[in-house]
């Protein structure tokens, strides 16, 4: 452990699975530009990655990033990230996880762990403080992360072990394969699992016997204890991010048939809500440590119906918007079911929903047929068949290899014209429903990581929020109501403002549950500020957060323009989002203007100082930022914004 670095364990543990090398390098040449975590992982990324590199080539690196704060009494302060060149998009690829395995990696005295080469048989990572062990994995692999979990603590008499492993969507390659904390948290979206599952790396695990120092503890308790206050009143741990399925419904933001649809049918909408089902089933609360709304998750115990015996941790909203209400499932707890099976296969969501929802359209309107499928009849609501699907992608079976693909290459190789029913945003399947809130839909789009809503998109839209008066305060526009949903107005401004609360929570490992992505009464940047200037014993203002935050969405940007070919197309919403109004629901008839979308973009671009025909950045843009040398390396690709 560092003597004299707060808040900070103090080292980077790099290992190589080719060589079976490792080092230790300081943590403290980065957090002064880069913060902590994603931050310092996509600086790495950027510095050591030649252009020739691959996702799956052993020089890629995996990186894990424990958060700057976790180890400390910060409010939220659980997340570990993951970070790496993606197979998804192609370019930045990153996923948050609660993490057990996050905290013991920096009690052992490390922020990070980067990971390079490629094993020549499965291993797992042993570190406990400063033993590091690479340890035969041949007889986990082929094993869920359930029965891979379960395995471990058996072999080493440790019931109380935790780690982050693959299942078998990783060991295959499959495009969306994610990896999972224990059995029931995942690093989603961008396919890292995959990239895991290249190195031959089966699992990780750490134990630390340190200690997290803070520079000034007093003071720092004293934050604690004056935000927990913002929490009193709310209700959001109750049933985690499923709180938000009657908004959603409002907003014709609930994902039916595909984005068909952008409500779920009137006569469904009772008997599928997703918290009656936890309510019913519920034996106790799950939470990670410091969370100020008590833990979003709850174990249940399902006692009746097709999945009786189940046992697992509630799902959050994203299953239940992407997998049973896209496919039409109505079996309440179904949901269930097919998270804790993707949790098992180590399979994200995303892509099961956005794959099977695709060739099921495709299905529905004859562009696909039973020739294609391998005999299967892909019909809506048939909950037995999806589970049967996902099984197929993650061991990459049948017709489930072409869905292991993901939507958008699937489309692509089907050709037949099915792209327009691939729900895409830079080849990362989309769960979002884009029609119906703006601000939503363009933090989704511009996304630097694929279609996805945690680096940028209005979260806020899409919960009950009715202050105006606190909205405005807090986001600083000058707009009648800030988080109106069909609203042009400000939303660059505001995703912008989300882009800079996004990337500071997951590089200080703070959880958005906790901060004003769900409720503008949360967690924002000024008590982010004071948490982190008590900890580390220096003043670090608002300001500097924002400057860093730019700074690393620059590079994140100037990542995917060298590995990729993504320009302002790919930041535009769907086909169908913009052609189609919404067919039904509260907001029927509405629709996104593709002039006004356009408008909003240009306003987003200059905002950002990067050009409004191409979405690149300038060099001026880049040199206000300290990448002075990153515009000359887009320079030389033809790349730099004019």
């Amino acid at each position: 452990m560092s003597e004299n670095l707060y808040a900070y364990a103090g080292k980077i543990l790099r290992i190589n699975l080719s060589t079976g090398e490792f080092y230790t390098e300081p943590t403290s040449k980065y957090i002064d530009d880069w913060l902590g975590s994603t931050g310092i992982a996509i600086k790495i990324l950027y510095d050591e990655l030649q252009p020739w590199v691959t996702p799956y080539d052993p020089m890629n690196k995996l990186i894990f990033g424990s958060g700057a704060l976790l180890g400390t009494p910060a409010i939220g302060a659980n997340k570990m990230s993951v970070s790496t060149l993606g197979p998804v998009t192609g370019g930045w690829a990153s996923g948050l996880s609660d993490s057990y395995v996050g905290l013991h990696l920096k009690y052992a005295g490390y922020d990070l762990l980067v990971i390079e080469g490629r094993a020549s048989t499965p291993v797992y990572l042993w570190i406990e403080d400063e033993r590091i062990k690479i340890r035969d994995a041949s007889h986990l692999w082929g094993k869920t992360t359930w029965e891979t979990l379960d395995s471990i603590r058996e072999e080493l008499n440790d019931p109380d072990l935790h780690a982050v492993s693959i299942g078998p969507a990783g060991e295959n390659l499959v495009r969306g394969a994610c990896i999972i904390q224990d059995k029931n948290r995942a690093f989603g979206r961008c396919g890292c699992g995959a990239v895991m599952g290249s190195k031959n790396l089966k699992m990780i695990i750490a134990k630390g016997s340190h200690s997290i120092k803070v520079a000034q503890p007093k003071r720092f308790m004293t934050a604690v204890k004056e935000y927990l206050k913002l929490f009193e009143g709310s209700n959001l741990g109750k049933y985690g991010t499923l709180h938000c399925y009657g908004r959603k419904q409002d907003i014709s933001g609930n994902n039916w048939k595909n984005c068909q649809e952008s409500s779920i049918p009137e006569h469904l909408f009772e008997k599928m809500d997703p918290r009656v089902t936890v309510k019913k089933y519920e034996v106790g609360p799950e939470s990670f440590p410091g969370c100020g709304v008590g833990g979003c998750g709850r174990r249940l115990h399902i006692t009746e119906g097709p999945y009786k015996g189940l046992k697992t941790t509630s799902n959050q909203w994203e299953t239940f918007s992407t997998i049973q209400t896209r496919l039409a499932v109505e079996e309440p707890t179904f949901m269930v079911q097919a998270n804790a099976l993707c949790n098992q296969l180590g399979l994200d969501v995303n892509l099961v929903g956005g794959a099977i929802g695709w060739a099921m359209e495709c299905f529905q309107r004859g562009i696909i047929t039973e020739k294609d499928t391998g005999g299967l009849k892909l019909e809506w609501g048939n909950a037995e068949l999806v589970l049967a699907l996902t099984k197929k992608i993650a061991y990459r079976q049948g017709f489930g290899n072409l869905l292991a693909e993901g939507c958008a290459r699937a489309a692509r190789i089907i050709g037949r014209d099915s792209d327009y029913y691939a729900m895409h945003i830079k080849g990362q399947d989309l769960y979002e429903v884009l029609r119906g809130s703006v601000g939503w839909c363009l933090g989704t789009t511009t996304s630097t990581r694929g279609g996805g809503h945690t680096t940028g998109a209005l979260i806020t839209e899409t919960f009950p929020n009715d202050n105006q008066e606190k909205a405005r305060q807090v986001f600083g526009v000058d707009v009648e109501d800030p988080l109106d949903p069909l609203s042009y107005e400000g939303k660059a401004e505001l995703v912008k403002y989300m882009e800079v609360s996004h990337r500071i929570n997951n590089s200080l490992g703070i959880c958005h549950y906790n901060t004003i992505s769900v409720d503008i009464n949360f967690l924002n940047l000024p008590h982010l500020a004071e948490f982190y200037s008590a900890a580390i014993g220096r003043e670090v203002t608002v300001e500097e957060f924002e400057e860093i935050a730019m700074r690393q969405l620059n590079l994140e940007k100037a990542f995917n323009l060298r590995f990729t070919n993504l320009g302002r197309a790919d930041d535009l919403p769907t086909p169908r989002d913009l052609s189609e109004p919404i067919p039904s629901g509260k907001l029927k008839g509405w629709r996104i203007d593709k002039k006004d979308y356009d408008r909003l973009l240009d306003e987003y671009y200059e905002l950002h100082g990067w050009n409004k025909e191409t979405s690149y950045p300038t060099r001026a843009t880049l040199v206000k930022y300290g990448l002075g040398a990153v515009a000359d390396d887009l320079e030389k690709i033809g790349k730099l914004g004019e």
